[in-house]
């Protein structure tokens, strides 16, 4: 079962050039994002979905929804963006997630050789931006979600696209798309597309304009958390649901003091 952590190693030595550390721009954050992809054979359709990469005390984790997990099942292919832009892909097969018991949440230790530990955490998120507040963001702050809608920016080279929306509600409490049980939400103005799955949003903290042209001023970048699926009516409306990086945090403390 551990074999395919040897190959994130290799994948990542042929990919390795210099690497800039994960910053505050929309192209910073890029290198965080990842793509998973089911293997089939045959004429089925692929199973995808997006993540980003965590680390916690130096440990990396890819986190993505659960249901992104669980449907891209025992054998899929994970897609990272390597130092020259190109994909860096390695074959996963019964890899250990760990799920969160109430939210649509999943996380995967990262076991990497020493010398390939650098090239994955330039790539990572520290833990410290996931905002466990009790608040959930400003509506009036630009929000910024990044991923591979339909699998597109992952042929060739790696570039998750990148959308910019604002949250529309606060905390609000909705029945899960895939389990169907009650959870946390916050709502965006705008939907998800398939792929979207699992992908992070970000309030990057940069300065902008909010109502009456005041700018809204933050405190520096923040993950506010992952896309869960959207809401949506017979006809064109639509709304992305996300799951509050305060549900995930938890999750990624207690599978580091586990490993």
């Amino acid at each position: 079962m551990l074999w395919y952590l040897r190959l994130i190693a290799v994948a990542l030595l042929v990919v390795q050039t210099r690497v800039a550390a994960i910053g505050q721009t929309t192209d910073e954050l890029a290198g965080c994002v990842a793509f998973l992809r089911q293997n089939v054979t045959g004429a089925a359709e692929a199973n995808v979905g997006s993540g980003f990469l965590v680390q916690v005390n130096d440990t990396p984790f890819l986190v993505t929804a659960a249901h992104v997990a669980r449907a891209v099942g025992a054998d899929w292919t994970l897609v990272l963006q390597g130092g020259d832009g190109k994909p860096a892909t390695v074959r996963m097969q019964n890899a250990a997630w760990k799920f969160s018991a109430n939210h649509d949440v999943a996380v995967l230790l990262l076991n990497v050789v020493e010398s390939q530990k650098s090239f994955v955490l330039g790539r990572s998120l520290p833990v410290k931006v996931l905002s466990s507040r009790d608040l959930p963001p400003s509506r009036d702050v630009t929000l910024t979600v990044m991923g591979f809608p339909l699998g597109v920016g992952v042929e060739g080279y790696v570039s998750p696209l990148s959308l910019e929306t604002k949250a529309a509600s606060g905390f609000i409490t909705l029945h899960r798309f895939d389990t169907k049980t009650p959870a946390t939400f916050i709502l965006l103005q705008h939907p998800s597309v398939g792929g979207l799955s699992g992908g992070p949003v970000f309030d990057t903290g940069l300065p902008n304009f909010g109502v009456g042209r005041q700018i809204v001023v933050r405190q520096g970048l923040s993950l506010v958390g992952l896309i869960h699926g959207e809401l949506t009516d017979r006809n064109v409306g639509k709304l992305a649901a996300v799951v509050p990086s305060s549900e995930i945090t938890p999750l990624l403390q207690s599978s580091e003091m586990k490993r």
